[in-house]
């Protein structure tokens, strides 16, 4: 099977061994795509975003769009290749706005400011400070990589995985215990935090036998739409949890991450076209 990641959206697929240059559609974003000319045993991406353009471009210049759906010698049969339902992937918007709502729980949050000064303070072993940079570094990664279409290296895919895994689980058990403590929930609703923390713990289990590593990052590139409204629908939950609700620091980043990236995914179905920047979008 030949492995590959379509151009435009960065979908996973998988091919025949017998397709090599042939053509087909993304399941995902409906372009054309041509399967990459690559030898067996090679990695997932083979071949170069540029070469593999090239290759599109040669395919749409003796072929229409409609020919290549109908002629079953032209056409190579594209598969999807899924993950588990329990595998979470990022992609680099919703990384981003990760990072937004934990820099700006940090500035606006006293309470957030109050536990992260407390925890550095009972730490005293050099391992968790080296943790902290590394962490650092894949938000840091995070905020640079959805303004530039610089591929991202395996090294940085495992920082911002790190970044994503840390916030997602340290939030998730920090906010499920909060919530526990306060005796403000009774029967069936102390499923949700007790869930928050299960999931957590569940997280980091994953990536310390690494069923998560940077295969989970998308190589999908996110288009200034995105962003933008990415950003507008952080700002607005973020000032909602935050200054008229005021729940607690870890339970307004879990409601700004799974509202935002709810949104996102919401605005893709309705409008594709938000997923591709318009010199991406010619076929």
């Amino acid at each position: 099977m030949i492995r590959f990641k379509c151009i435009y959206c960065g979908q996973k697929m998988l091919a025949q061994d017998d397709g090599r240059g042939k053509k087909g559609k993304c399941p995902k974003c409906s372009h054309l795509v041509v399967i990459p000319w690559t030898t067996k045993g090679r990695p997932a991406i083979s071949a170069d975003a540029s070469e593999q353009l090239q290759q599109v471009k040669e395919a749409i210049a003796t072929a229409t769009l409609d020919t290549a759906q109908d002629s079953s010698d032209d056409v190579a049969e594209v598969y999807e290749e899924k993950a588990g339902w329990f595998i979470p992937t990022y992609d680099e918007l919703s990384l981003f706005l990760m990072a937004i709502t934990f820099i700006l729980l940090c500035a606006e949050n006293n309470q957030a400011r109050s536990w992260i000064r407390h925890f550095f303070s009972q730490v005293h072993d050099w391992y968790v400070y080296i943790l902290v940079l590394l962490f650092l570094a894949g938000m840091g990664l995070s905020i640079y990589h959805v303004f530039t279409r610089r591929e991202k290296t395996i090294f940085e895919k495992q920082l911002m995985m790190l970044f994503a895994v840390l916030t997602n689980a340290g939030t998730g058990i920090i906010s499920g215990w909060y919530i526990l403590k306060s005796n403000d929930v009774r029967d069936w609703q102390l499923v949700f935090p007790i869930w928050n923390i299960i999931n957590g713990v569940l997280l980091l289990l994953m990536l310390r036998l690494k069923i998560i590593d940077e295969e989970c990052i998308s190589d999908r590139d996110a288009t200034t739409a995105q962003i933008i409204l990415g950003l507008i629908a952080v700002l607005v939950i973020f000032i909602f949890c935050n200054y008229v609700f005021k729940l607690y620091w870890a339970i307004t980043f879990s409601i700004c991450i799974i509202y935002t990236t709810s949104f996102d995914r919401a605005l893709q179905n309705v409008f594709p076209g938000l997923t591709n920047e318009p010199d991406d979008q010619a076929v």
